[in-house]
């Protein structure tokens, strides 16, 4: 279990194993990595199943999921941390509000399950008060209007029915009285109308150039004739249905009887039709009411009832920054730790690692064959070294003073690694230099200037250099 929390803790087990004292460090920090991955797919699997109604063999595979990429991105947060330096904090903050920002997201599913009696009970009064708004709503549009004239109108033609026509009516609920009364307003306006334009064509004024009695003038005037005549027609006939509907001889209640019958043939499917869309309204609101449990409609209920009290609102406040802490924590621990060897030892082993694979490049670099191609206008050590070792052999007729042993061909570098420096702090810019001087002396021993031709006494090591 230990290594595990090394692991969890992104630090490297073979460095730590040298420096036993930090291992109760990282092992800490691994802790705090699980118990946020923990807590988080608690969380998620309690928001799938609150706020999608998963099942639970779906929502906790789905949680240890998330978990699992929670402790990624912990680990991942905590290990990119630096562990000093003036740019430690600098780095820091992002990661620090990243962990905030996890830590609202994962605490609050916990919260909503902690108060769930308390939003389960307000939930219930958010959709009471849904529903009765959708009833207001619904009855003061168009369909709702017209539902209750149907109402009205069908129980007076009721009324008048069960009386057998004794029960006089009231004209102002009688559809045919209501519709003569509305053509007759309408036909006053026209000849209201009429009028209005005629006194303009005779007389003039805005929009009549020419005043006088004239073609415009004499078609105003038969306009609004004819509108008058028509409103004393309606007039006769409205009069006519009010004595019919409120006289009280025997051919008058047989008439109402008649025409209540002929008109709750009419009403009665028209009533019904109207109550059918009413009620497929409700049922789609209700349907829709009652599937609302998710987790917008369950934060609005815990900011309901935790606004009305307000012990349950510092409950709710201590819970939420509890959690938030909680999910904090890896990146908190390994900021308030301070290096210790671990950290030196790293930083080590990393800067011994960076000079193992510059010293194997330039080995790379030296052991490539002749033909090998490589950059324009350079040449690699190796030829530099052969070029000057056939310059240090004496020609065929020189005169060579001691005996000269000539190597046919350059020793090679034995296979073992060239000696490093000894510090392992320094800059790395004079290691060339220093690999160069550790290398064998692969040339001949050297002739005399006598016998060296003046060609090769005057032949550089590097012949690209300018005097």
């Amino acid at each position: 279990m230990r290594k595990f929390l090394i692991v969890l803790s992104g630090a490297r087990p073979e460095i730590l194993e040298q420096c036993p004292t930090d291992r109760g460090k990282f092992e800490g920090i691994g802790g705090a990595v699980l118990t946020t991955a923990v807590l988080a797919t608690i969380s998620m699997s309690f928001a799938l199943g609150s706020a999608l109604g998963l099942s639970f063999f779906i929502a906790v595979p789905a949680g240890i999921l998330w978990g699992l990429a929670i402790l990624s991105l912990d680990r991942w947060l905590v290990g990119s941390i630096p562990a000093e330096g003036r740019r430690r904090w600098r780095l820091a903050v992002p990661r620090v509000l990243m962990a905030v920002l996890l830590g609202v997201v994962i605490s609050t599913p916990l919260v909503l399950q902690i108060f769930k009696t308390e939003i389960d009970a307000q939930i219930v009064e958010i959709r009471q008060e849904r529903a009765n708004s959708f009833t207001t709503e619904r009855m003061k549009g168009d369909a709702g209007k017209e539902l209750l004239r149907l109402r009205a109108a069908v129980a007076v033609q009721e009324d008048i029915v069960a009386s057998r026509g004794e029960k006089a009516q009231d004209p102002r609920n009688d559809p045919r009285f209501k519709a003569l009364t509305a053509e007759r307003d309408a036909q006053q306006k026209q000849a209201t109308k009429h009028y209005d334009q005629l006194q303009c064509q005779l007389y003039g004024g805005q929009g009549c150039p020419r005043k006088g009695d004239g073609e415009l003038a004499q078609a105003s005037r038969d306009a609004m004739n004819k509108a008058k005549k028509r409103v004393e027609e309606l007039n006769k006939q409205i009069d006519a249905r009010k004595k019919e509907l409120t006289a009280s001889d025997k051919q008058a209640r047989a008439t109402r009887l008649e025409s209540a019958t002929e008109q709750l043939k009419e009403l009665r499917p028209q009533l019904a039709a109207a109550e059918e869309q009413q009620r497929t309204l409700q049922r789609s609101f209700n349907e829709e009411n009652e599937s609302l449990n998710g987790l917008l409609i369950r934060l609005r209920a815990l900011n309901e009832v935790s606004g009305k009290d307000v012990t349950l609102n510092a409950a709710r406040t201590l819970l939420f920054l509890l959690f938030l802490l909680i999910e904090c924590l890896p990146v908190a621990v390994k900021l308030m730790q301070k290096p210790g060897n671990y950290e030196k030892l790293f930083e080590m082993e990393a800067r011994k690692e960076l000079m193992e694979a510059r010293t194997g490049m330039r080995r790379a670099t030296r052991s490539a064959p002749d033909g090998a191609e490589g950059a324009p206008g350079r040449r690699t050590t190796r030829q530099i070294w052969d070029a000057e070792s056939a310059l240090d052999q004496p020609p065929p007729d020189a005169t060579v003073v001691g005996p000269p042993t000539v190597l046919d061909e350059p020793v090679e570098h034995g296979p073992g690694p060239i000696p490093e420096p000894l510090s392992m702090t320094h800059e790395f810019g004079g290691m060339e230099d220093e690999a160069l001087r550790g290398m064998a002396d692969t040339r001949a021993p050297a002739v005399s200037n006598a016998a060296r031709p003046e060609r090769a006494r005057a032949r550089n090591l590097f012949p690209d250099d300018d005097d």
